[in-house]
């Protein structure tokens, strides 16, 4: 009796077996599954588009019709012969023989032609292949350009929340701040850091390369807009999400996050007003950061658009004043207007070398839904690259607007925090004109019409809308109060105060 035949035997060790994924576990998404939720997240939302008072033509706004269109569903085609009725033979023998005749086909290539379109397609091909590789368009091809939230849309957005833009509505001096005479004034003070011996020919060369070089817009921010800034001992940051901010509109519109700002230190500011105009005054969760802020700048490269600088500045500057407006308010104890303007914006294009400082300033409004308007003005413009001369004067004017507005966060921090020490004190009326002038130790004449100096008034508050001091037209004139009282400053306020 023969032995049974046994199986042979696996000498290679057994592996456990892997149990099967579920679709619980967690498995890293695909890049087209990440690419799908950051557009989601990033979605404007349906709300913004709804509430547009006029719809604009924009990348944004065809993704938002695709997304909301429901396109039919593509036919089923009929069914077909089964493969049980099919003659596999005859078929083969149909294929040997050349098949069916495709001449009577429209648009089929003639005769002779068919390499040359096989080498026009595949040269197709390999240039959609190199332009994915190398992320470069030919020159013949349309450019994909990326699109921006600050588009028509975006402005059409702060037009109907009472944001307006420069020009809105036409232009008249009623739409101005009723301080735009002094802050014109201010502006064209010299500053001798400034000055051909300072700032020769050479450095102007030196400008325009270092601008022409600068193809991104964080190149022109890091490496050309300093040398028009300067240096100087203000608080500013960069780049930073004003996220701690509430809402300027309904929230439907992204954060705003400044190119470049100047604010105040926290701990100058008393921590219960603070605490109390959080939303309005502090810009980032990050508590460190400068708060009041009303100073803005925003930059662009060669390509970037200069429309969406400017939108951008508008909405900067809207932030600003209504900070300024909310701590203005604080110390009055309610709301008030004086039409004056206290923030800056500025707008810097690499391409054109475009220096452009506006203003920006809270007005009521009729609309009980938005009782604040916010209007942006065009104080002047340079072209910074053209001459040595339009540079010093467009970057003398960028540094007095930024000393500006440090005076004028210190007048209203210093009238906030008395305010915050004794709140039993007698409130200041809606122009906080109440301040002591440093030199004469009275309250500054509100009914003098003559001229005045603009560097004196880093210790002197902003006078209201009804009691303006005219400025006059002399840059280099001391502050006369009156004609039998006047008011001197030292040489070094007189140069540009020492900052570059």
């Amino acid at each position: 009796m023969s032995p049974e035949k046994t199986a042979p035997r696996n000498r290679k060790r057994q592996l456990p077996t892997k149990a099967e994924p579920t679709t619980d576990s967690l498995q890293p998404p695909t890049a087209k599954r990440r690419k799908l939720e950051n557009q989601q997240r990033h979605r404007t939302p349906s709300s913004f588009w709804d509430n547009l008072s006029r719809q604009w033509l924009t990348p944004r706004a065809l993704r938002e019709f695709d997304r909301r269109t429901v396109w039919p569903a593509a036919p089923v085609p009929s069914n077909r012969i089964g493969k049980e009725n099919i003659h596999l033979a005859g078929l083969k023998r149909f294929a040997r023989h050349g098949g069916p005749s495709l001449g009577s086909l429209r648009a089929y290539p003639e005769p002779g032609t068919t390499t040359l379109s096989h080498q026009t397609m595949n040269s197709s091909q390999s240039g959609s292949r190199k332009r994915a590789r190398t992320g470069r368009e030919s020159d013949t091809s349309s450019k994909t350009r990326r699109t921006s939230a600050y588009d028509g849309g975006f402005e059409q957005h702060l037009i109907d929340h009472n944001v307006y833009p420069e020009g809105y509505g036409g232009f008249s001096n009623l739409r101005e701040p009723h301080n735009c005479e002094e802050i014109h004034a201010r502006l064209a003070i010299p500053r001798a850091s400034l000055s051909p011996s300072r700032f020769s020919r050479e450095d102007f060369w030196n400008f325009k390369e270092k601008n022409q070089d600068a193809l991104t817009e964080n190149k022109v921010m890091s490496k050309v807009f300093p040398i028009i800034a300067g240096t100087c001992d203000i608080p500013s940051q960069e780049n930073l999400l004003f996220g701690n901010l509430k809402d300027l509109t309904d929230g439907s519109i992204t954060k705003a996050k400044p190119d470049f700002f100047d604010g105040t230190r926290p701990a100058e500011l008393h921590r219960q007003i603070r605490a109390d105009l959080d939303p309005y005054i502090v810009p980032s969760t990050n508590t460190t950061a400068p708060c009041v802020p009303n100073f803005f700048t925003e930059g662009k490269g060669a390509d970037g658009s200069s429309a969406v600088c400017k939108r951008q500045a508008l909405y900067d500057g809207a932030l600003g004043a209504r900070g300024v407006h909310e701590l203005r308010s604080y110390i009055d104890g309610g709301k008030s207007y004086d039409n004056n303007a206290y923030t800056i914006t500025s707008t810097y294009h690499g391409g054109t070398g475009d220096l452009t400082i506006y203003s920006t300033h809270p007005t009521p409004s009729n609309d009980p839904q938005n009782p604040i308007e916010y209007r942006m003005t065009q104080l002047d413009g340079w072209k910074m690259t053209r001459a040595p001369d339009t540079f010093r004067q467009g970057a003398t004017a960028l540094r007095n607007a930024r000393d500006w507005a440090q005076e004028k966060r210190k007048e209203l921090i210093a009238a906030a925090n008395g305010k915050a020490l004794n709140p039993e004190s007698s409130e200041l009326d809606s122009s906080t004109h109440s301040f002591m002038s440093p030199s004469t130790n009275g309250i500054i004449d509100q009914e003098s019409d003559t001229s005045t100096d603009e560097l004196t008034l880093e210790s002197a508050p902003h006078a209201g809308s009804s009691d303006r001091i005219p400025v006059g037209s002399r840059k280099d004139s001391p502050l006369k109060v009156s004609s039998s009282r006047s008011v001197t400053r030292s040489s070094a306020r007189a140069s540009g105060d020492g900052r570059k």
